[in-house]
């Protein structure tokens, strides 16, 4: 056993030095914890299940040039041309498409006169097709019928029934079931016929990101897209033929951003792809520059202690007691930037919290982390700790 006051005071001889790493490993923990947590946020983010079955779904925009037209019939001749396109199972006019980040909302309430709780609420129109192009699952209660389904792509005038997401279904009415309440929009009660498993919003960010309804309206406006459901083997080629079948209808409109739900789902979420990728390279910097930081210290320390080390190898010190000295000066440091990086970290998070609305930095990521930087410390000291083991007492003690 050895004590500890001859470590702290060679540390205390030479303050700058460790003064310096205590500081970036303080850096390091905060930075890395934080980084962390946000890469699995976004990751979880990225990989949650929007409720539709992607692989099977194309969606676009078209826009009609001539005002004068019957939009309502125009949109019903071009759902049945669309669902005749060979390997099409169903088609619908919509007024937006899931993750897409263009969207409309409204807020609802579960009693009158803004009594009861409320929920903005993102919502998708169309007629009694929406449900099964969409693919949902349904929970409760029933899906919208022909009967149901009104013209006019808005809400101006509520219509009489609205099936709502579950999440939606159990904030509002979360002591019982929806299927039959009335849910408040401008204080016009609208009837829950059915309640769906799940359905995202277009905006995948949102704090209610599957805060969702179904309103049964049909577009009747200039300005419309439409959702095409496919057998996934034949997406491809049902993609080719969209726009030829279209504008054989009416060769005047315009048709654009015709993508599958894939390629939707990949720039809806770019960016925090390229956050996470940016995250994890300042990790992995963070961590090679914290790991030479400590070498060199190590390395600086050994050389400036030659004779030191001389001398207690002739009184007697053996390689591994040399080792321990000089792991257990590298753990004093190491901890002491660890008891500044906690402290760190959970500023830089309420930080976040308050700037960004990132959610509370759990303390299993800092203890992680905490861990994780002792061990890599310990490894990058463990080689000059080694080498001034291996000084020899003669070499050591020599006069220059």
């Amino acid at each position: 056993m050895f004590e500890l006051r001859p470590i702290l005071s060679a540390l205390l001889r030479n303050k700058s030095g460790p003064l310096l790493i205590v500081l970036q490993l303080a850096l390091t923990l905060a930075v890395v914890a934080n980084a962390a947590f946000i890469i699995q946020e976004r990751l979880a983010m990225m990989a949650r299940d929007s409720g539709i079955p992607e692989s099977e779904l194309i969606g676009f925009t078209l826009a009609e040039m001539h005002m004068d037209k019957d939009l309502l019939a125009q949109r019903q001749m071009d759902e049945q041309a669309l669902r005749a396109i060979p390997g099409v199972k169903d088609a619908v006019a919509t007024n937006h498409l899931p993750l897409t980040n263009s969207g409309s909302s409204t807020t609802v309430s579960s009693g009158p006169s803004g009594e009861g709780r409320k929920l903005n609420v993102g919502y998708y129109t169309g007629n009694e097709h929406l449900f099964t192009t969409l693919g949902l699952s349904l929970s409760e209660g029933r899906t919208f019928d022909a009967s149901d389904i009104r013209s006019g792509g808005h809400t101006s005038t509520p219509p009489s029934q609205v099936m709502l997401s579950r999440d939606s279904a159990e904030y509002l009415f979360p002591d019982s079931s929806a299927v039959g309440k009335h849910v408040y929009l401008r204080d016009e009660p609208i009837e829950v016929v059915g309640v769906y498993d799940r359905l995202q919003t277009p905006w995948p960010h949102r704090t209610h990101s599957f805060a969702s309804a179904l309103l049964p309206v049909e577009n009747d406006r200039f300005f419309v897209r439409y959702i095409v459901r496919v057998d996934p083997a034949q997406r491809d080629a049902v993609m080719k033929q969209i726009e030829s079948t279209l504008l054989a209808l009416d060769p005047s409109r315009v048709i654009t951003s015709l993508r599958h739900f894939d390629e939707i789902r990949e720039r809806a979420y770019r960016n925090d792809r390229a956050m996470a990728v940016l995250l994890g390279v300042v990790i992995v910097l963070l961590l090679v520059v914290t790991a030479l930081g400590v070498v060199g210290l190590a390395s600086y320390s050994v050389a400036q202690r030659r004779k030191q080390i001389g001398t207690r190898r002739a009184l007697g010190a053996t390689r591994t007691a040399i080792v321990r000295h000089f792991l257990t000066e590298n753990m004093m440091i190491c901890l002491t930037g660890m008891g500044l990086g906690l402290l760190a970290g959970l500023g830089l998070n309420q930080y976040l919290m308050h700037h960004y609305e990132l959610s509370r930095l759990p303390l299993s990521y800092l203890g992680i982390t905490l861990a994780g930087l002792v061990l890599l410390s310990q490894c990058a000291a463990a080689s000059p700790a080694l080498r001034a083991a291996r000084v020899s007492p003669a070499l050591a003690t020599r006069s220059v």
